[in-house]
């Protein structure tokens, strides 16, 4: 399946619709899956996302093919805060039920854990922890560190949610001169329709949007596995 965009340096037609087209180089590319815990996920967790369980087939195939081809699989969480909320900072402004709250991040809370649905492979993939809706901004996480460590300068990210932590990390990625690719399929958004809503997302097609512009190459996830699919496998063990 062709991917309507340019290569690197290419003047494209339009930037809000037409992507970059980045490179999968598997020894040098990263899967940065964000947030897919039960605070998110979950019905009763405290920031649901309607449409982040969907993601788990499409996050399940990728993260599989990735392994395969040599990808480094890094699963990125919210890390659990202190149920007092002296360690929040000022998102327990905005959000002061967090405060707690055993269906959002705290310690102890099951709002923390990744829902059982994902395949995670604990020989293989790397769990980081992060305290900031970034994971690449000073303090958040050691993200950056592993990534440098193990030689990766391109990033595909997917999770939840696309308007907030995932971008702001592909947003961060870019300006730290990673090589992003988004999956638009692949990342859900804290919308309305956390409030009931059932219109169309225009916050995710916005952010859609403005990361195709200037920050990340934008495709499908069926795209993505076509890609991937070209890409050669790693020999079989044993």
């Amino acid at each position: 399946m062709a991917i309507d965009g340019v290569k690197p340096r290419e003047m494209r037609r339009d930037p809000f619709k037409q992507t970059i087209i980045w490179e999968i180089v598997p020894e040098r590319t990263a899967l940065v899956v964000i947030d897919m815990q039960n605070a998110f996920l979950h019905e009763k967790g405290l920031f649901y996302v309607p449409a982040g369980m969907g993601l788990v087939p499409k996050i399940n195939q990728v993260a599989r093919l990735c392994r395969e081809r040599g990808i480094l699989v890094n699963w990125v969480v919210r890390h659990p805060y202190r149920r007092d909320g002296l360690d929040i900072g000022y998102e327990r402004d905005l959000y002061p039920i967090m405060v707690g709250h055993p269906a959002g991040y705290t310690e102890d809370g099951w709002g923390a854990q990744l829902v059982p649905e994902l395949d995670v492979n604990h020989d293989k993939d790397l769990i980081v922890p992060k305290t900031r809706f970034s994971a690449l901004i000073p303090g958040s996480s050691n993200l950056d560190r592993l990534l440098r460590y193990h030689g990766r300068d391109t990033l595909i990210i997917m999770g939840v949610a696309t308007n907030i932590c995932c971008g702001t990390t592909a947003r961060d990625a870019m300006m730290l001169d990673y090589k992003v690719i988004f999956a638009s399929d692949g990342n859900a958004a804290f919308d309305e329709s956390v409030l009931g809503s059932k219109e169309p997302s225009i916050i995710q097609e916005a952010e859609l949007m403005t990361l195709r512009a200037c920050f990340a190459m934008v495709c499908t996830t069926d795209e993505l596995i076509g890609e991937l699919n070209k890409l050669p496998m790693l020999p079989a063990s044993g």
